[in-house]
Formats: structure tokens, C-alpha cells, sequence
């Protein structure tokens, strides 16, 4: 390649963990300089843009179903609020252990099928839906936590590879990935939230439809990073020795943190998962939704905490960015303690709006900016541990088991999720005050518990050998 070449390569070099970003030709110092340049710059890579736009029409399918669920079991099929929740726990708790096996399956395959097998399953999903039929919801539900768990820890393991190189920006970019692919969430809430007044089959439709579109700007990104030869040797060899599989000290205590900080994310999950089901259901029962003659859908509240977030993330990751250039700035640990406290004044304001409802009480009128500060709140928290317990993950992980541990992850929200679940049926039948008090404890004892040992785990990364 000559000197006046201006091809970009992406590829892997001998040290598996790492690829190297930048021009390559016979003049070293020049290749070294223009490699920096690259390496250095603050501007995202396309390609996360594109994958971002993937996962929105994921979202929209899989959201579209899930944050929908709760009503549209009790409205279509006259489920108590107990057997609804139950439901949407195990379902949302299903789809988040699968990318546990989901994983697996891209370390010993590649991080490329299976995003297209899995936005194929979801699409397949949404449409036995479509029939509002009783026999086809299992299925259904079960098509789309198969497909979410075949994606969710591919593209995730794709995105952390793009920044593997950048990691000055790694989490300013992992929070706009993240608000990105939450427009999804938005426009779902918005658009099907309006629709289930009056059409459940249009619903599901649309959320098929929108699945199988997701699939173009994938295209696009697969094949850009094709032409920027990226060598996807990014699982293990199954003719490798086995003594090279040994995980080193670092390893091990890299992989400790990781765990830590997912088991950590089960309180948060848990939750964060009332927002489709218990805040829900008090918007629906127990708030002033009505704006003239209009009455507000219910869903459409839950759809603010996306559109704070959505609002958050781009300031947020100008932060991060500011805050790495001055050296300064949380680690991912006391991150993670600012989300818990976060979400722990989320419920505390969810408690002084309950604190309106007498228990006997079986509906209400509560300010609707109860839920909208909570929202909000929640929002923030979701920002400080989502995106940046992701790119935690992905750039921690030794290689051979990125996407195994990717899918750990997930699997922690699913155990929140169904925990949550779980807990909303208490609804019913406990004091409402004292229910949302239940999730303010559970955020604020563990976030002081990272607190406490957020500079041991700080040392566990060792970042500097990263």
C-alpha cells in the first residue's frame, strides 16, 4: 500500500483483547501520527450510529409487547392485576436470562447471525400476536425472549469492539447508543400507547413490521465494517490449547467485578421493572389524566421517563467526555451508587403522591407531576447505570467470554424484572405508601454499600493494563 494511500483498516492484532484503529502504509511515522489522530478523536464511529438504529426498531418491538403487557392482559383477557404482573415478570425475566445462552452461542459462532435470527423471531413473535388470540400469547411471548436473547448480547459485544480503541469516549458513546436506541422505547409508548384504545391487532402489526425493518441499518453496518476489514476473530478457536483458556489474575478479578456490579443491578431492575407495571397501573387508577377533554393514556406516562432519558444522555456524555479530559469523575462503581440513589428519590416521591390515597381506596386523582418528577428521576438513574455498566462489561470481559458475560448481565435485569414483577402484585392489596417505600430502601442500602467499597473494585479493573 503506498504512501499516498488513505484506506482505513480495522483489525485485530496479536493480542486478542486489542484492534488497532488507523491508516496503515510504509511510512511509519506517518502511519503512527495519522493512527493517533484516529484513536484520539472525539467523533463517534458511524457504524455505532447505525447498530443504535438496529436496536431502536428492537425496542420498539420488544417494549412495544412489554410495557403494553399489564393492560393489555387485564383489558383483552380480564387478568387480576396479581396474575397480569405475574406474567410480565416472567416474561420480561425470561427475556433477559436467554442472552445468557444467547451468548454463548455468538462466542462459538460470530456476533452477525445471530442479530438477524433474532430480529427474525421477534418479528415471528409479533405476528402470532397480531391474531389476539389466548392460544397464541405464550407462543408469542416466548418467540420474541428468544429472539431478544439471540440479540441483545451480540450487538452489544459488536458495539464494544468499535470502542475498543476509543476509550476516552467509550462511555460518552455507550450513553448516546443508549438514548438512541430508547427513541425506539419513546415512539413505541407514543404511538402504541394511542393505538391499544382501539386496536390490538394493529398494535402487534406495527411492531412486526417495524422489527423486520431494523434489519436495514444493519445491513448497512455489516457491510461498512466489511470494507474496513474487521476481522471477527473475536471468539475462541475451538483448536486452541486448553492451557491458553486459563484466565489470568487480572482476568479473574476483572470478571469478580463484573459479577459484583450485575448482582448490584438486580435491586435496580427490580425496581425499575414498577414503571411498565405498578406506576403504570397508578396512572391508570389513581392520577388526573384528563387535559381539557382529553384523557391522557395511561402508558403515555411511562413514555416520559424515556423522553428524559432521551433528554439526559447527550449533556451526560459531554460530561463524561469532560470529565475524562480533566482526569476527574465517578468510577463505574459510585456510577452505579448515583443510579441507586437516584432511583431511591424516584419511589420516595412515588410514596408522598401514595400518601394522597386512603388504603381503602380503589381509585384516585393525584397530580400527574407526581409521576412525571418520578419519571424523571428514574430516567437519570437508568443513565448512570444502563450505558455505563455495558461498557463495563463489554471492555472488562476477557475476549473468549465477552458475549457469555454480556448475557450475564442481561440475565441479572431479568431476574429484577421478574422479581418486580413479582412484587407489583403486592399492589393490590398493601398500603400504597408503604409499597413504593419498599423500593426506596432497597436503592439506597446497596448504593451505600458501593460506596464503601467502590475503590477496592476501582482497583480489582485494573485499568491500567487495559
Amino acid at each position: 500500500m503506498g504512501r499516498s494511500s488513505t484506506n482505513v483498516l480495522v483489525k485485530f492484532n496479536e493480542h486478542p483483547d486489542i484492534f488497532t484503529v488507523g491508516p496503515f502504509s510504509k511510512a511509519p511515522n506517518e502511519s503512527c501520527d495519522m493512527r493517533r489522530q484516529v484513536i484520539f478523536s472525539s467523533k463517534h464511529p458511524i457504524e455505532m450510529y447505525l447498530l443504535s438504529l438496529t436496536e431502536m426498531c428492537q425496542r420498539f418491538a420488544y417494549w412495544g409487547v412489554g410495557n403494553l403487557l399489564v393492560l393489555y392482559l387485564i383489558k383483552q383477557f380480564s387478568f387480576s392485576i396479581k396474575s397480569a404482573t405475574h406474567l410480565f415478570g416472567l416474561y420480561t425475566g425470561t427475556a433477559f436470562l436467554l442472552p445468557i445462552l444467547g451468548g454463548f452461542i455468538a462466542d462459538k459462532w460470530d456476533y452477525k447471525k445471530p442479530i438477524l435470527l433474532g430480529m427474525a423471531l421477534s418479528a415471528l413473535g409479533c405476528a402470532f400476536m397480531v391474531t389476539v388470540h389466548k392460544s397464541l400469547l405464550l407462543p408469542g411471548l416466548a418467540l420474541l425472549a428468544i429472539g431478544g436473547g439471540l440479540f441483545t448480547p451480540s450487538i452489544y459485544s459488536l458495539l464494544g469492539a468499535i470502542y475498543a480503541h476509543k476509550q476516552h469516549i467509550r462511555e460518552g458513546g455507550f450513553s448516546i447508543y443508549y438514548a438512541i436506541v430508547n427513541i425506539g422505547t419513546l415512539i413505541g409508548m407514543g404511538v402504541l400507547g394511542y393505538m391499544q384504545t382501539f386496536s390490538w391487532p394493529l398494535v402487534f402489526t406495527i411492531t412486526a413490521g417495524v422489527q423486520l425493518v431494523g434489519i436495514i441499518p444493519y445491513r448497512i453496518a455489516i457491510k461498512r465494517l466489511k470494507k474496513l476489514k474487521v476481522q471477527s476473530h473475536y471468539f475462541v478457536s475451538k483448536k486452541e490449547d486448553p492451557k491458553g483458556l486459563a484466565l489470568k489474575h487480572h482476568e479473574r478479578d476483572r470478571i469478580i467485578v463484573i459479577l459484583i456490579m450485575t448482582l448490584v443491578s438486580i435491586v435496580f431492575w427490580m425496581a425499575y421493572n414498577q414503571a411498565p407495571s405498578s406506576m403504570t397501573l397508578f396512572a391508570l387508577k389513581y392520577t388526573n389524566r384528563m387535559i381539557g377533554g382529553f384523557e391522557v393514556p395511561s402508558p403515555w406516562f411511562f413514555a416520559c421517563e424515556t423522553f428524559f432519558l432521551i433528554l439526559f444522555a447527550f449533556p451526560l456524555a459531554r460530561l463524561h467526555l469532560f470529565l475524562k479530559k480533566i482526569k476527574s469523575g465517578a468510577s463505574p462503581p459510585m456510577k452505579t451508587a448515583l443510579s441507586l440513589f437516584f432511583m431511591g428519590l424516584c419511589f420516595l416521591v412515588m410514596q408522598r403522591a401514595a400518601v394522597h390515597i386512603p388504603y381503602w381506596e380503589k381509585s384516585g386523582s393525584v397530580s400527574p407531576f407526581y409521576l412525571i418528577a418520578a419519571f424523571g428521576l428514574m430516567a437519570l438513574a437508568e443513565l448512570f447505570l444502563a450505558p455505563i455498566g455495558l461498557s463495563l462489561v463489554t471492555n472488562l470481559s476477557p475476549h473468549r467470554y465477552r458475549g457469555m458475560l454480556t448475557g450475564v448481565w442481561f440475565a441479572c435485569i431479568g431476574v429484577g424484572f421478574y422479581l418486580g414483577g413479582l412484587i407489583a402484585g403486592m399492589m393490590e392489596t398493601a398500603q400504597l405508601s408503604f409499597f413504593f417505600d419498599i423500593f426506596a430502601f432497597t436503592s439506597f442500602i446497596p448504593a451505600l454499600v458501593l460506596v464503601l467499597f467502590s475503590k477496592k473494585l476501582d482497583q480489582m479493573r485494573h485499568i491500567d493494563s487495559l
